[in-house]
């Protein structure tokens, strides 16, 4: 890191160093060329921005989407179309406008809802109202349904009969929604059972039962299956319920058995069954009370009085009628008497026990775990001599750990059958060779490599342009050298000066000088024998 970040002040300074070697004029043309350069590619991406289409509205209807279009054609405002129709597309920098501007005209409409009794038109029937009425009701039904999260769109059919006054005659309004999910979307039940809800509680007399909902592919969505999605919950419950039990059992045991032989040494898996049955009994008890018996309820009769008998009269016939001796005539009788009556009742002792058994427990009888142990660490675990006897302790230890006990009431729990021990040898992955990595690859590996790559690219992109700036400047100055060099080596005659001065004559005398002058300077003997011939001719 230091060493980058010496490069980094090195290459700092050279910078600084060519910048402050550069000239005013080079160093206006490089802020200019920058400057230029930013300002090309806001111009080119701003272009791009304001000549692409947007959406403007998704998901419209046939007369929504010609009322847009005409007004966006009164706007000049180009679109295009999408999606069949239902997409309409403005250009980027025009969006925010035209949808101002069209919800000023109250567009896009959509269901119609309660504003339809704004306007009233004369003559306007009963019947006409309660039409009106009915597609109100439809319209804000679909505005409340389209709000929904995963509804893309929605239409409501309502059928609302006309009251009666015969109650035998009366029928009931019944209800259908088709709605348009969004992509990747499903409704699920509790969802489905808002919008019947919320549809039949939206219309009078309106009974759930009678409303339908369908998806965009004609699928049912509102079956009356209520009772079996309880019975679905409940299950799920359940098998939650016995998922969370195996759970716990498992991770008591394998805990356990991880601080016993050591981590990864030990897998264990326990199946367990829960009694779902809603019980409740009741337990009737009678015995005697040792000390003694208790009267509960207890009715004493007692009864006396007294009794007159009159005298014997005779006998009723004909020998009472004929005339006798008179005798003397018997005495009245005379008795009285006493009676008593009781009735005890004793209270029998009864003991009533109500047991109401919890929903979820545990069948002991069905729980069964099965456990497999490392061979190679249960021998260092000295749990005993053989594998009988390792077995044994570690079924002790999970019989422990699971909550199972032989000779429990009302329980037939067998160890041997319901914990099973088996030792075997774990799989183990080959360990791989290590190979000590080179200085390439640690260099490669490092998080610091891109930042240098980076930097040497950067430094190689400069040393490459001060090279061929170096090389531009020498070839200049070679040029001017060159220049230069071709200026003095070409030879400057005094006499052209002087000859421009002289007349034709006195010129054609200083040039045969001149080609004498240079005879004589190429071959001077020759030169000379020249003249000896002219002196001897003169």
């Amino acid at each position: 890191m230091e060493n980058f970040v010496t490069r980094l002040k090195h290459f700092a300074s050279r910078a600084k160093e060519f910048w402050s070697n550069t000239t005013l004029n080079q160093r206006v043309l490089f802020c200019g060329a920058l400057l230029l350069t930013v300002i090309v590619i806001i111009v080119l991406l701003t272009g791009s921005r304001t000549g692409d289409f947007v959406t403007l509205y998704t998901e419209l209807d046939d007369r929504d989407a010609a009322a847009i279009t005409e007004k966006l054609e009164e706007y000049r405002v180009s679109y295009q179309f999408a999606d069949n129709g239902r997409t309409i597309l403005v250009p980027y920098n025009e969006k925010h406008e035209a949808r101002l501007k069209l919800a000023s005209e109250d567009l896009p409409r959509g269901p119609v809802g309660f504003e339809i009794f704004q306007e009233s038109s004369f003559g306007e029937t009963q019947e006409d109202k309660r039409v009106k009425y009915q597609m109100a009701l439809q319209g804000e039904l679909e505005r409340t349904i389209q709000s929904l999260n995963k509804i893309n769109s929605a239409r409501v059919h309502l059928v609302i009969p006309e009251p009666t006054l015969f109650s035998d005659r009366e029928e009931f309004p019944s209800a259908s929604v088709t709605v348009r999910v969004r992509d990747h979307n499903t409704l699920n039940k509790s969802e489905v059972k808002g919008i019947v809800n919320l549809v039949a509680n939206s219309i009078e007399k309106l009974d759930p039962e009678n409303v339908v909902v369908v998806d965009q592919n004609a699928n049912i969505l509102s079956d009356p299956l209520d009772s079996m999605e309880s019975s679905s919950d409940m299950l799920k419950v359940q098998a939650a319920m016995k998922r969370q039990v195996e759970r716990e059992k498992q991770q008591a045991i394998q805990s356990m058995l991880d601080k016993t032989l050591g981590p990864d040494n030990a897998v264990v898996r326990v199946n367990a069954e829960l009694n779902f049955d809603q019980r409740e009994q009741l337990d009737e008890r009678y015995f005697h009370d040792p000390d003694g018996r208790f009267i509960r309820s207890e009715e004493l009769i007692e009864e006396s009085g007294e009794q007159t008998t009159p005298a014997q009269q005779g006998i009723p016939g004909v020998d009472e009628n004929v005339p006798e001796y008179l005798e003397e005539e018997g005495e009245n009788g005379y008795s009285s008497y006493e009676s008593s009556h009781t009735t005890r009742n004793y209270e029998i002792n009864r003991t009533e026990t109500i047991t109401t058994y919890s929903v979820g427990d545990i069948k002991y009888d069905y729980l069964t775990v099965a456990v497999l142990v490392n061979n190679e660490v249960a021998d260092q675990a000295f749990l005993g001599a053989d594998n009988q006897e390792r077995a044994d302790s570690i079924r002790g230890i999970v019989a422990t750990a699971a909550g199972l006990r032989e000779n429990r009431e009302n329980e037939n729990v067998l160890l041997d059958d319901n914990i099973a021990v088996t030792f075997m040898d774990f799989y183990t992955e080959p360990e791989e060779d290590i190979v000590e990595a080179t200085f390439m690859e640690e260099l490669l590996r490092s998080p610091y490599t891109p930042w240098f790559i980076l930097g040497l690219i950067i430094t190689i992109l400069i040393m490459v342009w001060l090279l061929a700036r170096r090389r531009k400047v020498d070839d200049e100055s070679l040029t001017e050298t060159n220049q230069f060099e071709t200026v003095v080596e070409e030879e400057i005659n005094i006499d052209d000066i002087i000859d421009k001065n002289l007349t034709p004559e006195e010129k054609e005398r200083q040039k045969v000088k001149q080609e004498v002058d240079k005879i004589i300077d190429q071959d001077p003997d020759n030169a000379a024998q020249v003249i000896k011939t002219w002196l001897s001719e003169d």
